[in-house]
């Protein structure tokens, strides 16, 4: 008999098929710069945006800086907006298994490394509204792997932390999240999800 009564999703990467190699390379080419040097940018300063510690526009002009692109750094386009738009195709399979696990009696919710441009677009999609908790990294002022943003959570919810499971495309996540107690699962595809949740005795 399982012990878990609720059951955390990442969106990008998991409720939302997206890869950030998407972005990188795509205002490489548009913006003719290396698009090694734009992923280091975002290395550094991504997790600030996911953190809500700077805006969209602040994001552009320091990626701009640092690649020595004055149209990056001058530009007004929500290009979170254009490209995520673009890119990002919502995965339908893993929303309507969430759906189920929720009429199942189960608490579902979402922790997200998210900021608000794409949290707007995954919302227009309709893809979260089931969720009853929602766990977003620019709200909160952390991002994941931070372990702060799980004990923030565990604060949040009334559920001991071994009743809780979490689901992420990035191992580092699922590595910091079981660090704080909370049992993990690295998603690779639905097929493996599937499996894994019926492993748990959730299907």
């Amino acid at each position: 008999m399982t012990n878990i009564k609720c059951v955390l999703f990442d969106i990008g990467g998991v409720l939302v098929d997206w890869h950030m190699s998407w972005i990188t390379s795509e205002i490489a080419k548009r913006f003719e710069i290396k698009e090694e040097d734009v992923i280091n940018s975002f290395r550094q300063h991504l997790p600030k945006l996911d953190s809500g510690k700077i805006n969209e526009s602040d994001f552009w002009k320091n990626v701009g800086i640092d690649t020595d692109s004055s149209s990056l750094k001058n530009n007004t386009e929500s290009l979170w907006d254009t490209y995520f738009r673009k890119k990002a195709v919502p995965n339908k399979r893993v929303k309507e298994l969430s759906t189920h696990l929720k009429e199942s009696g189960l608490t579902i919710g979402i922790i997200s490394n998210i900021e608000q441009v794409t949290h707007n677009v995954v919302e227009d999609w309709n893809m979260i509204e089931h969720f009853e908790h929602k766990f977003m990294s620019y709200q909160i002022g952390f991002s994941k792997p931070n372990p702060q943003i799980y004990e923030h959570v565990k604060e949040k919810l009334p559920f001991n932390e071994n009743q809780m499971l979490f689901i992420d495309d990035k191992k580092l996540n699922v590595e910091s999240a079981q660090t704080c107690g909370i049992e993990s699962i690295h998603f690779t595809g639905y097929e493996e999800l599937k499996s894994e949740l019926n492993n748990f005795g959730l299907i």
